[in-house]
Formats: structure tokens, sequence, C-alpha cells
């Protein structure tokens, strides 16, 4: 909300393509980190070997971070190329600060997943993230003239090192010192990872093609004001998705638990049970959303950003489709199918770039809505075939779900609360 208020359009659009590869590493490295380090931390053959396992997901972390660094280094330049936007370079060259705070900051976090303290998590985020708000909200009120994309860049490296020691303190119970190499573990896990690795990426990459295809294909100045105006809806299905990442993180050793006990089962009841929940948070909200989208994107980002009002509401009723994809592959992975995750990640990753590209060549700025769309119905129609076939998903059930949920809701509401007794004299 102050962002899009204090930068110009192209500079929120250049700080958006930053965000955008930036979320794209730190996504595709906490998949790559989390899911095999709880999956082997849960299972009963480790159960003798958490230090082995630990310190392999650390050197795992390490070598995937010093690996990205080489990469921002070496083509930073040409990623810049690619996107028409030189000033990128050096947001991306100082960046490399930033992904070396993140192996603590990662590591401490998945440690905490994996023992359940999702409060102690919740308070490093909130001073990571508190802190670079207050930040921004400073130099906004009392030092506008200060409010460059470089400032920004500091305080977003000096919240993180702030939310890292909170990580830390937090973890520090949980964390095996020392050196506990086992190269079988290793391979094992990496083994494992490289599928969640290559799922993650392109999923990520998946949803970021509206900003990155947008940026190479329209010319400089058109392309960087539409990747703004789609930061914009990228923010508000950011704030949708909460209860589903929420939910993601909790499933994941929970469906790894249910494995080792109850079966698939259990796995396909949490799925139904906890997409019918989330569906019911989120369509009201998709509704209001979609009936005054003016008065969101008033609220939001400013009068100046109305052009956005088609672009949201074309997105919006679509949104519902989105924690299926989340929970798909948190889901296939804790039943042991990454692989199958990996390849339909990868299938999908390739029609959205070419729908992307066809859709913006032809269409223009607006194509990318219209390829969101075209990439949603696609993806889910994909994700219902394989999760009928791999935990036996009945939609049926998710429908009955959701009306469980609102009549529960209807009845707390009705239910009066009890009245006080009175004390006899």
């Amino acid at each position: 909300m102050v962002l899009v208020r204090a930068l110009l359009k192209e500079d929120n659009g250049i700080w958006s393509l930053y965000l955008m590869i930036i979320m794209i590493f730190e996504t595709v490295k906490q998949g790559l980190l989390r899911n095999p380090t709880i999956k082997f931390l849960g299972m009963a053959e480790f159960s003798g070997k958490k230090k082995e396992v630990q310190y392999s997901a650390l050197l795992i972390n390490i070598v995937f971070s010093l690996t990205t660094i080489l990469i921002f280094f070496l083509l930073g330049t040409t990623i810049a190329h690619l996107l028409k936007s030189p000033e990128i370079v050096p947001l991306l060259w100082w960046s490399t600060v930033l992904i070396i705070l993140l192996i603590p900051f990662s590591h401490c976090e998945v440690m905490l997943q994996a023992n359940y303290k999702f409060s102690s998590i919740f308070w490093a985020y909130f001073i990571r993230q508190g802190f670079l708000f207050a930040g921004i909200l400073i130099l906004y009120l009392f030092f506008r003239e200060s409010f460059t994309l470089f400032n920004l860049m500091m305080l977003q490296l000096t919240a993180l090192l702030f939310g890292a020691i909170a990580m830390f303190i937090n973890a520090r119970a949980f964390l095996s010192p020392g050196i506990h190499f086992n190269r079988v573990i290793l391979v094992q896990m990496i083994h494992f990872g490289k599928f969640i690795f290559g799922t993650n990426l392109f999923a990520n990459l998946a949803r970021s093609f509206d900003h990155f295809v947008t940026a190479s294909i329209l010319d400089p100045v058109q392309g960087k004001n539409y990747v703004s105006y789609y930061n914009v809806v990228s923010r508000i299905n950011t704030m949708m998705d909460v209860p589903t990442l929420a939910v993601a993180d909790v499933l994941f050793p929970k469906n790894v638990e249910a494995m080792e006990t109850d079966g698939l089962v259990k796995v396909k009841y949490y799925f139904e049970r906890m997409i019918a929940t989330i569906l019911a948070l989120i369509v009201p909200a998709s509704l209001f959303i979609f009936l005054f989208p003016k008065l969101i994107i008033k609220v939001l980002a400013g009068s100046q950003y109305y052009e956005v009002v088609p672009i949201l509401q074309m997105t919006i009723l679509f949104n519902i489709i989105r924690p299926l994809g989340y929970l798909f592959g948190s889901t296939l992975d804790s039943i042991g199918k990454p692989k199958i995750n990996f390849f339909v990640n990868l299938a999908y990753m390739i029609i959205c770039l070419v729908i992307n590209y066809l859709c913006l060549y032809y269409l223009g700025g607006i194509g990318a809505a219209y390829a969101t769309t075209i990439n949603l119905v696609i993806s889910l129609i994909m994700m219902v075939v394989i999760l009928k076939k791999h935990i036996n998903l009945e939609i049926r059930n998710i429908y009955l779900y959701l009306i469980n949920v609102y009549m529960d809701a209807f009845k707390l509401l009705k239910k009066s609360p009890k009245q006080p007794t009175q004390e006899q004299p």
C-alpha cells in the first residue's frame, strides 16, 4: 500500500521484478530443504539419525545458496537484459548478502516446522516483516527524498538480519552442533529433494510468467507499467493465499505421520477437508472483490491504479483454484510421489509460457490476465485427474465438507451466549 504510492510505476515495476526473482529463490530453496528434512525426520528408519539428517539439510542449504550467488554475479546482466530492466543489476548483486543471511534463517525455520513450533516462526517473521514495514513507513512519512530502491534493499537486508537472529534464538534448542556427515543420507535427501526442487522452480516460474514475459515482450516503459499492474493483483492474490499456505505448512508433516500410521485414507480425508475449509474462507472474499474491485484498488493502491480493475475481476473468481495447487504438491510429496509432482509442474510451466507468450503477443499488456485465467483452468483439470488416481479424490466430498463448514459457522453465530447465573442470597 505504501510502495505503490511512494514509487513511480516504472520503479514499482523494477522492484516487483526483483522481488519476484528473490521470491522464486526463497520459495524453491525452502521447498528443497523443508519437505525432505521434515520427511526424513518423521520416518521411523531415520529416528536414530536425526543429527545426520539435519547436517545434510544444512549442507544442501549452503551449496544451493552459493550456487545462486554465482548465478546472480555471472548472469545478472543477462537477466536484466532479457527483462529490459538494467536497473535490476545492482539489486541482484546486493541480494547476495540477503542470500547468505537466508542460510541460517531458513535452516532454523525448517527445524521449528519439523517440531511444530509455529508460534516461534510467527514471531521471527513478525520481527523481519515488521521492521521492514516500519522502515518503509518512516521513509515515506519523513524522508521522502530518500525513498529509493537502494534504500529499500538496505531495509530488506537489515530486517532479515533481525529476523535471522530471532529465528536462531527460537530454534537453538533443536539445533545439533558439530559435524554429523552421512553420505548415504545426504544422497537420499538430494535424490528425494531434486524432484521437489524442480517442482517448486517450475511452479514459481509458471506463477511469475505474467511478470517476466510482460517485461520481456512489451516496450520497456509499457512493460514496467504492466508489471506494476500485475504486481498489485499479485499482492491481492498473495493475501488470499495466506490460509492455504498456513494449511500447507501444517498439513505436510501431518500427512507424513498419517502415511506412517493410517495410510492414504487419512491423507485423502485431510486433503478434502482442508480444501473445503479454505474455500469457505476465500469464496466470499473473492465474490466481494469481484463486485467491488474499485474499492479494493482504491484502498490498496490508489486511484492511479484503476487500470488494474478489469485484470483483477478477470482473475479473482478463478482464485479458488489456487488452494488446490498448493495442497496438490504438498500432498504428493508427503505420500512419496515427488516425481509425479515434478513432471506435472514441468508440463504446466511449458503450457503457461506458451499461453502467456501468445496472449501477450496478440492481445498486448492485458494478455497476461487472459493467460492466467486459461492456465488456472488447465491446472484444475490436470490436478483433479491425478489426485483421483493417487489418493482417490472425491469432488463431492469437498462440496459436502464446504456445506458443513458454513452450517457449523451458522450454528455458532446462532448460538446465544450463556446468561450469567445469579448468586442466591
